[in-house]
């Protein structure tokens, strides 16, 4: 994929902080040019008055040249003097300089104070517009790396469950957590040195060329030795970022799951397996880790070492070159001033090769998150539901996961204000049947209806406005009862939710709680017993006050007490709404409106209590067995 289009969408919003962030490392590149530009004067008519004065430099005034020879007149330039001609900006700087002088009436008698002072503005300039420039990329990358967050989490919570199939919980949260605070150290940090160090050090070639042509050029030819191997050591750098945000997704799975299912790791007395898996884990995440450190540390010593070389050539030719007359002292001070602040960018430049390396294979994994089209979706043109009036129906409805079918062309209608109990054996595709009506998956043929309309022509939000649910995992959240009940509704008076909890039978032991309705009840409720677990959910279904109700194994793994209250709850719950219910425990069915009885994906029987089991068949099987038992 294309990572430069893929951050463009989310720096395009900070459009006014790019262009303060490029006017200001614009002006802190040409500051650095103009620090070394005033070097020489610094040097030649400061410090070293005793300098010819028609010494080659940046900024100076030289002499005119000497006459040339007749015969080297009529000698055709070569392309190297070509190139040097388009690079020379000698001319422009020594007539800036000398426009400068007469207007700050620098002389020989205030040189002395006045190219000191000179060289302290442009200074602060410099640090001005590094203020500017980092402050800039900092607000960019944190902004940009914010807004992909919160996009990435949207995408998550929005799409359908075929993604949440797809994708374990600790690979997401490796991705809304590492892999974008990878990317915010990079677009913090390292993007400043990109864009800051690139034109400062293309300031300081042009700089370094007009101070002394063949000398610059020196420096130029070992330039591919540096490059090279810094090419090399992002290139690794990106394989090894890439395996490194695998090893931590990982990581962020195992703890998830042990977390979660500590009680099942203690049932077994599976700690030290546990222990095992994720001492493996981190084994081959710190693999990984360390050979991104070798890149990281040899990188450095690598240009380093490179560096002193290319030091050795420049110090044996420049040295040749003052003996010779050349070049003077202060123009080569000047020239080595230009070559030492050229070593930062280089040096930095390196470092952001393998950041920004590291920072695109998180981009990758980001965007290949964001770019998985959710399947379930509204349709161009889907309308609000007016509510519910007459019926729900189901019309030649077949779904699969796979290639194989789990409902096969199922036909039902469930009349407003019925009481309709799905049963069957296990995987006959009850969940399935009734996960459809929310819409968590389509249909991949035939349809649902409400009222007549194909539910895919309604607003997701709407649709699922008419529907409550109670599943067999209560999912609560580690907040207060009363934003349980209540959930996302921060504006519902107390009242409102202590009547919803009291039809519930939970407002008894809620007051029964150290903080009442305030009382903070732990991730998914673990401070709570089942029951009351249960009845917290039907609390905020009732709260809800859908017309729809589905209910999901809602009554499973409760004890006599707990079931009974239950009971009672969804009793007050079911009345005067259309409910679905799957039950494997037949008692909690009798009462039942009908009862559809389903096997491998097909509706075999439809009846109420009485009437299946004088038909005989699954039911009456199904019965018998749990009632012999």
């Amino acid at each position: 994929m294309r990572t430069l289009p893929f951050l463009w969408r989310y720096g395009r919003r900070y459009t006014g902080w790019i262009l303060l962030a490029l006017v200001s490392v614009a002006t802190y590149a040409l500051a650095t040019g103009g620090v070394v530009a005033l070097v020489e004067p610094l040097f030649g008519e400061v410090l070293m008055t005793d300098e010819r004065p028609g010494a080659a430099a940046l900024v100076d005034v030289e002499p005119p040249p000497p006459a040339a020879p007749a015969s080297a007149a009529r000698q055709p330039a070569t392309w190297l003097d070509e190139l040097k001609e388009k690079l020379n900006l000698r001319a422009a700087l020594q007539g800036g300089y000398a426009s400068l002088k007469r207007r700050l009436g620098i002389n020989a008698d205030n040189v002395v104070y006045l190219v000191p002072l000179l060289m302290v503005v442009v200074l602060l300039v410099r640090s001005l517009a590094s203020f500017l420039s980092g402050y800039s990329f900092q607000h960019i990358g944190l902004g940009m790396t914010t807004d992909m967050r919160n996009d990435l989490f949207r995408r998550i919570v929005d799409q359908s469950s075929h993604f949440h199939e797809a994708h374990t919980s600790g690979e997401l949260v490796s991705r809304v957590v590492t892999d974008v605070t990878v990317m915010q150290n990079a677009s913090t940090s390292r993007l400043l040195d990109l864009f800051q160090q690139t034109p400062t050090l293309l300031v300081l070639l042009v700089v370094l060329l007009n101070i002394n042509f063949e000398l610059a050029l020196v420096c130029l030819v070992v330039a591919p030795v540096f490059v090279y191997p810094i090419a090399r050591f992002g290139k690794g750098m990106w394989r090894t970022s890439h395996r490194s945000q695998e090893r931590m997704a990982d990581l962020t799975q195992l703890l998830s799951e042990a977390t979660r299912g500590h009680r099942v790791v203690k049932a077994f007395g599976m700690e030290d397996f546990e222990h095992t898996r994720f001492a493996a884990a981190t084994g081959r995440h710190l693999r990984v880790k360390l050979r991104a450190q070798i890149l990281t540390h040899v990188s450095g010593p690598v240009v380093e070492a490179l560096a002193a070389i290319g030091a050795a050539v420049f110090l044996v030719y420049a040295g040749k070159a003052v003996r010779s007359g050349q070049l003077t002292a202060s123009v080569l001070v000047q020239f080595m001033t230009a070559l030492m602040m050229l070593y930062e960018p280089v040096r930095k430049l390196n470092k952001v090769n393998l950041i920004l390396q590291e920072a695109r294979a998180a981009a990758q994994r980001v965007a290949g998150i964001l770019a998985v089209p959710n399947r379930v979706r509204d349709r161009a043109g889907a309308t609000e539901a007016g509510g519910f009036r007459e019926s729900i129906r189901f019309e030649g409805v077949t779904f699969g996961y796979g290639a194989e079918a789990v409902l096969r062309e199922v036909e039902l209608e469930i009349r407003r204000g019925e009481v309709v109990a799905v049963v069957g054996p296990s995987g006959a595709g009850k969940s399935t049947l009734i996960n459809l009506l929310p819409r968590f998956y389509d249909p991949d043929a035939g349809r649902i209806t409400i009222d007549g309309v194909d539910i895919r022509d309604l607003t997701l939000e709407s649709l699922r406005g008419l529907i409550g649910i109670v599943t067999q995992e209560t999912v609560l959240f580690d907040e207060t009862v009363r934003n349980n009940i209540a959930y996302g509704r921060s504006d519902l008076p107390l009242a409102a939710v202590r009547e919803a909890a009291a039809a519930a039978y939970a407002d008894e032991f809620i007051l029964d709680l150290p903080a009442g309705y305030d009382t903070r009840i732990g991730e998914s409720g673990m401070r709570l017993s089942g029951g009351q677990r249960q009845r917290l959910a039907i609390a905020r279904a009732l709260l809800k006050n859908a017309p729809i109700l589905i209910l999901d194994e809602a009554t499973s793994h409760l004890d006599s007490e707990s079931e009974a209250l239950v009971q009672k709850a969804l009793y007050n719950l079911m009345r005067a709404r259309t409910s679905l219910v799957i039950a494997h425990r037949l008692s909690t069915v009798k009462s039942a409106d009908r009862i559809i009885v389903m096997e491998a994906g097909r509706i075999t029987q439809i009846g109420t209590h009485a009437e299946l089991l004088a038909e005989g068949g699954t039911y009456k099987r199904l019965h018998d067995l749990q009632f012999r038992a």
